[in-house]
């Protein structure tokens, strides 16, 4: 069974409708489906997430959706692609509301998170096996992801100061 069946076959067992037929390019069709059996698989654990466990519990469970990273540095570059993913919207809604602190704000939070999760990935180990070069190769992203959580932090602090004006 190719790709494509398998996304299909999946679909379907989480009781979600198989489209994208009209997509016509092969690898468009394939990413659609990826993203339908994504969003399908999202929805279930978003309300797995909401049931009551005990914190052991709940960290196994997020620890099993690290599983499938053989190496700590795949572990940390799947959590970034996540985190990327869940973020992507918010630069988006920042550029379209642009004197809104909040989504500016979020948006660059995500940014800079983003930049500090390619980072560890990059230099995972680098530290203990005392690799000062794969270290110094990344100080320009890390003043970048500094840079951009600071202009973060300075936008919630002016919704800070706004609302300190009308006594609130």
């Amino acid at each position: 069974m190719g790709v494509e069946e398998r996304l299909v076959a999946a679909l379907e067992a989480l009781g979600a409708a198989p489209e994208g037929d009209d997509l016509g390019d092969t690898n468009a069709r394939r990413a659609w489906l990826a993203g339908a059996l994504l969003a399908a698989a999202q929805a279930e654990a978003m309300a797995a997430d909401r049931l009551m466990m005990s914190r052991d519990a709940r960290y196994a469970l997020w620890q099993r959706q690290l599983d499938g990273a053989d190496e700590p540095s795949q572990r940390a570059d799947r959590i970034r692609w996540q985190v990327q993913r869940a973020c992507l919207p918010l630069p988006a809604m920042a550029h379209e509301s642009r004197t809104d602190p909040i989504p500016l704000a979020a948006g660059q939070a995500a940014e800079g998170l983003e930049l500090l999760l390619s980072v560890s990935a990059a230099t995972y180990g680098a530290v203990a096996a005392g690799d000062v070069a794969r270290l110094t190769a990344q100080a320009g992203r890390l003043r970048e992801a500094r840079k951009v959580l600071q202009a973060a932090v300075d936008n919630t602090d002016d919704l800070l100061e706004m609302l300190g004006s009308v006594d609130i």
